[in-house]
């Protein structure tokens, strides 16, 4: 009996120490995700990822891969932080969504109500044009302003003294990640206190966000991983970080995987009213009635299979990371990867996602085959161009598509089954990228890109190749 307790209270303490820090944590097997994220930084050569997954307010799925230290060979955990980039600007967003529901801000009205002493042009932005990208303000502030440490989000207001608006608000949409210096702004002029303040006392704690602060290159500590780059094609360690201060609202945060999943049960659980969260999902309308796909921040896609997807990603020095949310499903997953790279991110997120929203494995409709192909590929500049190709497959159902083009990242990747018939995974040097093969009298499939708002080829469902048998 003192033997079978002791090991319970050794059991209860490993798991308490062992688990990521969230009260509401489930940890399943997903061998198949698993998997796949193992090839997939095999082929990206990158250094290490953190992901997890958030089902009604419970995380999942929580795992690092790979190393967050290549040096030291130290393994990444979902507990080291990384840059969020530009998932930062959705980090502000939700603040933004919390003091609408409190009645302290209305996305449509000019900042001069909240922000007195604002001056023309930017007295009369909105909250809606600023987020969404529609402000006409620049991308970047001057040079000069980067290299100094701020510590509130007024010192930043002369960034815009010498910034006239590109174009009249809501004639265009030009991304802004300055403009987010304007909302934090907002949000100390609204709530008396500093923007670094209200983020830690209204947002990150409330939502249990322990590890999500301001990205301070001079107060790095073990649990942060380190920052790398590709120079030649070779992961670098990347030794010059640059301060972020200077755009912490719209890029400038460091946090985890895990924290990214857990902001997202503000969007179900009452934190942001469920009329604002409709208002914040909401594409913007510029004054010609094209939608810009976009909303508070937030970015309107589709998945694959067309299921709606609410997303943000994020690039920048050491740092790649998204964000996806399916609000039909409650399901959030967040990927963070400690180095600056060109990855299809988001359709990456998209497919793992498929392996939480559904509760079979994956199956293949093909068997054992050796086929060549004739592969044809539609360009944007409406060019047809053609190949020959061949796809393998085994008995252990991983294929290998091999494609004879200049394209290198193209030439020979792995083929991996989805859980839905004629559902395909190719692995690429740029991340994973989702096949449609079907086999009846001939083989053919469809092999699809697409990035984010207004991709008409995404939305069409028009693939980037397709191919048929070769007899």
């Amino acid at each position: 009996m003192k033997d079978f307790i002791l090991a319970f209270i050794f059991t209860v303490l490993f798991l308490n120490f062992s688990t990521p820090h969230n009260d509401q944590f489930i940890q399943k097997e997903y061998s198949q995700v698993d998997e796949l994220l193992t090839e997939f930084l095999a082929k990206t050569n990158l250094p290490g990822l953190s992901i997890s997954v958030n089902k009604s307010g419970t995380i999942i799925y929580s795992k690092g891969f790979g190393f967050a230290d290549v040096q030291q060979k130290e393994k990444m955990k979902p507990t080291h932080q990384i840059r969020t980039a530009s998932v930062a600007k959705v980090i502000t967003a939700t603040a933004l969504g919390k003091l609408a529901t409190d009645g302290k801000l209305d996305f449509d009205t000019p900042l001069k109500k909240y922000i007195s002493y604002l001056e023309e042009p930017l007295a009369n932005l909105t909250v809606r044009q600023i987020a969404g990208h529609t402000s006409g303000l620049p991308h970047q502030p001057d040079s000069k302003f980067k290299k100094k440490s701020y510590t509130t989000a007024k010192e930043t207001l002369p960034f815009f003294e010498e910034s006239s608006l590109l174009f009249e608000p809501d004639t265009q949409y030009e991304y802004s990640t300055l403009g987010y210096n304007l909302l934090a702004l907002l949000i100390e002029e609204i709530s008396g206190k500093t923007y670094t303040n209200y983020m830690k006392e209204d947002i990150f704690t409330p939502l249990g966000m322990i590890q999500t602060f301001p990205d301070d290159i001079s107060t790095s500590s073990n649990e942060d991983a380190q920052l790398y780059f590709f120079k030649k094609d070779k992961l670098v360690l990347d030794k010059k970080a640059v301060n972020g201060s200077y755009k912490l609202a719209g890029a400038g945060f460091r946090s985890t995987s895990i924290d990214l999943a857990k902001m997202m049960n503000a969007y179900s659980n009452g934190f942001i009213n469920e009329n604002i969260v409709q208002s914040m999902f909401t594409s913007h309308k510029l004054r010609n009635e094209e939608f810009t796909n976009v909303g508070i921040a937030w970015r309107l896609n589709k998945d694959i299979n067309d299921k709606p997807t609410i997303e943000h990603a994020g690039s920048w020095q050491g740092a790649r990371t998204v964000i996806v949310h399916y609000p039909e499903d409650e399901l959030s997953i967040s990927i963070m990867i400690n180095a600056k790279c060109t990855l299809f991110i988001e359709e990456t997120a998209h497919i793992l996602a498929q392996f939480f929203l559904n509760d079979s494995s994956p199956k293949s409709d093909i068997s054992s085959i050796n086929q060549a192909l004739k592969i044809t590929n539609n360009t944007s500049s409406g060019a047809t161009e053609s190949y020959k190709g061949q796809l393998t497959f085994s008995s252990d159902k991983i294929g290998r598509l091999r494609i004879e083009t200049e394209k290198q990242w193209l030439q020979d990747n792995k083929v991996y089954p989805l859980l839905k018939d004629n559902n395909y995974v190719l692995s690429t040097e740029f991340g994973l990228l989702y096949l449609q093969i079907k086999q009846q009298t001939d083989l053919n499939g469809k092999l699809f890109l697409y990035q984010v708002i207004n991709d008409k080829n995404h939305m069409n469902g028009v693939p980037l190749l397709s191919f048929t048998s070769d007899k």
